[in-house]
């Protein structure tokens, strides 16, 4: 009766008190063919993999071109393989990768990226893809970090790319079908008035309740107020306005409308081009006439900046006290581009 086998490769051994032959076929030729089997990766078929293999036995597949395995040592056995990258076979597994770990392609990367390539010239791409029937990628990255895109079957001809130190620019046509946020250059604010506002027997201006909008230190805008007015008497009390904005701020304005000093009761048939140069609010107002009727002005204007951040704010009140009162009415707005 032989000596117990090792548990990994089943070996067989003759007693070791020297009373038992050596067995060639059992304890030679059959113990190295399961060394060999056992030691280094197994040749197999990915249908003819060990049934019982040991925790850690690695095996490569002749017929998936080379695709190479360990087994983990779990039950049941054909579960058991785990799967090894290699450079001859196309991998079939789900390849995870632990929090803080990186991929690097041609050197060390940077510790701000989970995958790092290192091409050898800005024009290479570093990722395409394509549907199976394209002849071309439908889009690609350049190392250089310029996006490029094509309908799949020619080359691509739309792109984004970094023209200069803060720019990102395309040579083609750019559509936006919800909204667009700028908050540099090009701008643009809006504000309307949701209800009516009346102003009775007072002269002194006051911030309207809707019409104000934020502004940026050292900015420059162009400003542009469509106001829709009505009076109880006609062109008695009319309407006057200006702004409040921030520290250091100037404006200049201008607008037409009816003219509160030109005009005969009871006519709303005169009206005139009325501007404003100013260096403070303070300093700046438009008066207008107001008829009974619905009553237009428009006001255009540019706000310069200076470093103090703030709001830019309507005001207005009646160009003089009169019992009437003077209606701003909703709908009223204020548009703001900012084009410094």
């Amino acid at each position: 009766m032989p000596d117990p086998s090792t548990t990994r490769l089943a070996l067989y051994k003759s007693k070791s008190d020297g009373s038992e032959l050596v067995n060639y076929p059992l304890d030679l030729g059959g113990n190295w063919d399961k060394v060999d089997n056992g030691i280094g990766f197994q040749p197999c078929t990915s249908s003819t993999r060990p049934a019982a293999p040991y925790s850690g036995k690695p095996i490569f597949e002749t017929n998936t071109s080379y695709r190479t395995y360990f087994s983990n040592g779990t039950a049941p056995a054909s579960a058991s393989w785990v799967e090894i990258p290699n450079s001859s076979a196309s991998f079939n597994n789900t390849l995870n990768l632990a929090a803080g770990k990186q991929v690097n392609v041609g050197a060390s990367g940077s510790s701000a990226t989970f995958v790092s390539l290192l091409p050898t010239a800005t024009g290479d791409y570093i990722l395409g893809s394509r549907v199976t029937a394209d002849s071309v990628s439908r889009f690609t990255v350049r190392a250089d970090g310029r996006l490029d895109w094509g309908s799949g079957s020619a080359t691509q001809e739309t792109n984004l790319y970094r023209s200069a130190a803060n720019t990102l620019k395309t040579d083609d046509n750019f559509i936006v079908d919800l909204n667009l946020t700028v908050n540099g250059v090009g701008q643009v604010q809006y504000i309307a008035k949701t209800a009516d506002e009346t102003v009775t027997s007072n002269a002194t201006l006051q911030n309207d309740d809707h019409l104000v909008l934020p502004v940026a230190a050292n900015a420059v805008y162009t400003f542009a107020l469509d106001l829709y007015m009505t009076e109880a008497t006609d062109f008695v009390g009319d309407f006057k306005m200006s702004f409040t904005c921030p520290t250091g701020a100037t404006f200049d304005m201008h607008g037409s409308g009816a003219h509160a000093t030109n005009l005969t009761t009871g006519t709303s048939s005169d009206g005139e081009w009325i501007g404003k140069l100013a260096t403070t609010s303070a300093a700046a107002t438009l008066a207008f006439g107001v008829g009974t009727g619905l009553t237009g002005v428009r006001v255009y204007g540019r706000l310069v900046m200076s470093s103090t951040a703030g709001n830019f704010q309507l005001q207005w009140a009646q160009n003089a006290s009169d019992s009437s009162g003077t209606t701003l009415k909703a709908g009223s707005q204020m548009t703001m581009t900012r084009v410094a």
